[in-house]
């Protein structure tokens, strides 16, 4: 299994690890800071590097069968058994840092103003999204919810990593806050808590604290279905 380095330090742009495994143009690695696409998120892009000189670039990490998969154009010249030093696209990493603290704290302002969990998200670039259940489709609604969210990430809020078993954090249901998902295979959650804000299990990388985001913009909205929206945003 590989180590997600990751999970506990969202800011290690480059990692030493050993290849365990070569299935077809993509690699296994005993441990790596590369994000695999999961939960809206897209995955990093990189290079490895051998210590013979070979260098591939990092195309897409994916996790599939539980192995996280490093895929490239060709694997030729990497072997198993083989020492890599990872290097990760630090601005494409840090964009989507971003953009997941932010999506965080938008889905906590919409589950205090409405009490209405998340229904769907993807983060991108230059935008994101969320999807939520809530009759109110208004121009004024939707700026309270940029207004709040900017309130917030002006507290300059610090956000805070902690682990807890899949039994303790079951206990505790206001810390899954997207609708009617639930990973099942996952024996130990990570919780990450925003200031006394808000609190969430979630596998992503963030931002140490929210004056790192910058300031949230609603670009557009839409109407999804009798009480479905759909929120777009972007950060400035």
């Amino acid at each position: 299994m590989t180590e997600l380095l990751y999970l506990r330090d969202s800011y290690l742009k480059e990692f030493d690890a050993c290849v365990l495994e070569i299935l077809e143009n993509s690699v296994v690695l005993d441990k790596t800071a590369f994000y695999f696409q999961s939960g809206g998120q897209p995955c990093d892009f990189g290079i490895l590097k051998t210590e013979s000189g070979v260098e591939r670039k990092v195309l897409e990490v994916v996790k599939k069968q539980g192995k996280v998969l490093h895929k490239f154009e060709s694997a030729e010249g990497l072997k198993v058994g083989e020492k890599v030093h990872g290097v990760i696209d630090w601005e494409r990493r840090y964009w989507f840092m971003r953009m997941h603290s932010t999506a965080h704290i938008i889905a906590g302002v919409i589950f205090k103003e409405t009490g209405n969990m998340i229904t769907g998200n993807q983060l991108g670039n230059p935008e994101s999204r969320v999807d939520f259940d809530t009759e109110n489709y208004s121009p004024e609604f939707f700026k309270s919810i940029e207004s709040k969210t900017n309130e917030v990430i002006a507290q300059n809020l610090k956000q805070a990593i902690s682990f807890k078993s899949r039994e303790e954090a079951l206990k505790i249901p206001e810390l899954f806050r997207l609708k009617d998902v639930l990973p099942k295979e996952i024996p130990e959650f990570r919780i990450v808590s925003i200031g006394n804000f808000d609190v969430q299990a979630d596998g992503g990388t963030l931002v140490q604290n929210t004056r790192e985001i910058g300031r949230v913009k609603i670009t557009r909205t839409e109407n999804k279905g009798a009480k479905n929206r759909r929120l777009y945003w972007t950060i400035e």
